[in-house]
């Protein structure tokens, strides 16, 4: 097709998926150098994309936004292209009156369907989501790289910490995505007592997130608790700075390798087939592939299904990854 003058991208959702569209978002750049790129996303996850600098103009929405409402708006805004990188039922709706070549990002929801229920699995070439997106890119333009680039690891962003620090995001949208609290009190015990650096403990402002942390605010020494009071802007310096970050299965490790930072991550319920599985060679995956419940589900369940939690608190790992 030829070089349209406006294209929307849609990616409602949620923190991790948005931050493995940067990659997407400069192949889009690259291929269509002069059209206008917007993009679609929930208020939430605006700061995410304002560090990218290849979008002209970010259109937000929130829980109150009516899709007639937002729907108003696209067709007003006269789009050649669409990429929708949500592809669920509300963004169909969204789109579907849209005089706009349309491309939808594939999901396989056979395949997980077969593999976390009945342990089958058929993903025999297991494809990054970040690289799927690529894929969906590859439907219209041409010469579109699929290497995994850093993005963000040049950023000019304020230091706000005046010490040296590691990142600890112990929670997750999910219970069974989330290292038990008292596992990471085990394994930072000794490094909070020695090794002179601070431990900046982050999440969201959810009461599972709050727990969590004040759990090892008054458990570790050396801690500084800010969970909850970071938006992603803050967060964004924080991880930059840190001087490696661990976390679970969760948005902030996405983030984290689109900075170039070392990282360690532990992964429960989920697998590597999911395709949200780190690129880096430098980032350190702690996981439990000793069990045959695993996976138990695509996204995150809110308890163990066999109440054993084997995923997790069989995990063998000790401290000396810190030093």
């Amino acid at each position: 097709m030829k070089n349209p003058d406006r294209v929307l991208v849609i990616r409602l959702s949620s923190f991790g998926d948005v931050v493995l569209t940067y990659n997407f978002l400069k192949e889009l750049r690259k291929a269509y150098p002069e059209s206008e790129i917007h993009f679609l996303v929930k208020q939430k996850y605006k700061q995410l994309l304002e560090v990218v600098p290849y979008i002209n103009k970010i259109i937000t929405v929130s829980s109150s936004d009516s899709i007639l409402a937002i729907r108003k708006q696209l067709i007003f805004n006269h789009y050649d292209l669409v990429f929708d990188l949500s592809n669920h039922l509300k963004t169909f709706i969204l789109t579907l009156f849209l005089r706009s070549r349309k491309i939808r990002f594939k999901k396989d929801y056979f395949k997980k369907f077969l593999l976390v229920y009945f342990k089958i699995n058929f993903f025999k070439d297991i494809i990054p989501v970040y690289k799927k997106y690529l894929l969906t890119l590859s439907k219209v333009a041409h010469n579109v790289s699929y290497n995994f680039v850093p993005l963000l690891e040049n950023l000019k962003l304020p230091n706000l910490l005046s010490y040296k620090y590691i990142v600890l995001a112990p929670s997750s949208g999910h219970f069974t995505k989330t290292y038990p609290k008292e596992m990471f009190e085990k394994i930072f015990g000794e490094f909070s007592s020695n090794s002179g650096k601070k431990i900046v403990l982050v999440g969201d402002n959810t009461p599972s997130d709050l727990e969590i942390c004040s759990y090892l605010e008054v458990r570790l020494k050396n801690c500084v608790n800010l969970c909850g009071k970071t938006d992603f802007k803050k967060l964004l310096s924080l991880v930059f700075y840190g001087e490696f970050i661990v976390c679970n299965d969760s948005g902030i490790l996405h983030l984290a390798e689109a900075m170039n930072k070392k990282t360690f991550v532990f992964f429960g319920s989920t697998v590597k087939e999911f395709g949200f599985f780190p690129q880096l060679p430098t980032t350190t995956v702690f996981e439990n592939n000793e069990i045959s419940c695993r996976p138990c589900t695509k996204i995150g369940r809110s308890k163990c299904p066999r109440k054993h939690f084997k995923c997790m608190y069989e995990i063998k790992v000790n401290s000396e990854f810190l030093l």
